[in-house]
């Protein structure tokens, strides 16, 4: 295995590329405004803060000692954040009461309808997958296989108020990767069959990913989340053994920002993006902005632009900078919501 400070070695700032020159004046925003102030040192990650995701919020201490209900908390507060903006998702977690929330993201709950269900679709992740019809209709939420049987899964859909089969979420999770323990079986095999703890959060991603409704952003999500320390110091329970640093979270700010970045033409797939960025990030040092971080953290680089590029974000947390005299050929112009929006 190599070391650490090898690992995150970046080529010297002579070698950048322009889109990588882009990525560091982004990079350096990010630092200035966003980390060891709204996240990173001394703060608490928005999954953690009810202030924030309301009775979603996972309990710090739980976290840090990665207890598997704390993981399934967690995994299931973060596959919420699709298709709508996070600010939209955060005010709906906060207006669920405690009591929709917990049955959603409780582990012990879930556990507890499973085994007083008699639906025989639960047997296993790939019956349930396959063979659950849960759907919305005119009349409401339902499934032909039950139809009018009050199920965990019919409510959790409702509580979703999403797509028809969104409640299926929470079992699936349940039923790959928490049941009898099997976390912490996932863990064992990644780490004793990968010595290269990068690779490790590769395969934990690819594992997660089919989890129904989830996919690769949402998994990677997560398993940064547990393996990026620079992002919530203290609170990484899987780093330094699954190494979360060339993690890439595509949502669609940063997708518009890589394919702006690009030369036109670009293949416009979640693979191709993330490739495409791991690579230009790569050349970026970001020891030029604080010293207790990687020098080469694609992820932290993608991060900035995640923040830089979302306008309600930006607005939500006070970083809009319309009117401030400031110039903006200092940042980065071409992917500034904000410069658009004038």
């Amino acid at each position: 295995m190599e070391p650490h400070d090898a690992r995150h070695r970046c080529p010297p700032i002579s070698e950048r590329t322009e889109p990588a020159d882009a990525l560091r004046r982004v990079a350096a925003w990010y630092f200035a405004n966003v980390y060891g102030r709204t996240e990173g040192p001394g703060t608490l990650p928005f999954y953690c803060d009810p202030s924030r995701v309301g009775a979603f919020a996972v309990e710090s201490g739980e976290l840090a000692r990665g207890e598997p209900p704390a993981l399934f908390r967690l995994f299931v507060a973060l596959s919420m954040f699709q298709a709508l903006r996070d600010v939209v998702i955060m005010r709906q977690q906060r207006t669920m009461t405690a009591e929709e929330a917990e049955s959603l993201v409780s582990a012990t709950i879930l556990e507890l309808r499973l085994e007083r269900h008699d639906c025989e679709h639960l047997a296993s992740a790939e019956m349930f997958e396959s063979r659950c019809d849960v759907h919305k209709d005119r009349t409401g939420v339902d499934c032909r296989s039950r139809p009018g049987v009050e199920c965990h899964v019919k409510a959790a859909t409702c509580l979703f108020r999403r797509m028809g089969d969104m409640g299926k979420l929470p079992t699936s999770a349940w039923l790959r990767a928490w049941k009898d323990g099997a976390l912490a079986r996932v863990l064992a095999v990644v780490q004793q069959g990968e010595p290269n703890p990068q690779r490790r959060a590769e395969q934990l991603v690819e594992h997660f990913a089919q989890v129904h409704r989830v996919g690769r952003k949402l998994a990677t999500m997560f398993v940064s989340a547990l393996s990026t320390p620079a992002l919530a110091p203290g609170l990484t329970p899987w780093a330094p053994d699954v190494d979360g640093n060339r993690l890439l979270v595509v949502d669609t700010n940063v997708a518009r920002a890589v394919d702006a970045l690009r030369p036109p033409g670009a293949v416009r797939s979640y693979e191709a993006r993330a490739a495409w960025l791991r690579e230009q990030a790569a050349q970026v040092n970001l020891r030029e902005f604080r010293d207790d971080v990687p020098a080469c953290s694609p992820r932290l680089v993608q991060q900035a632009l995640y923040h830089f590029c979302s306008k309600s974000n930006r607005e939500a947390q006070g970083l809009d900078c319309r009117g401030a005299s400031l110039s903006c050929e200092v940042c980065a112009p071409s992917l500034c919501p904000l410069r658009r929006a004038v």
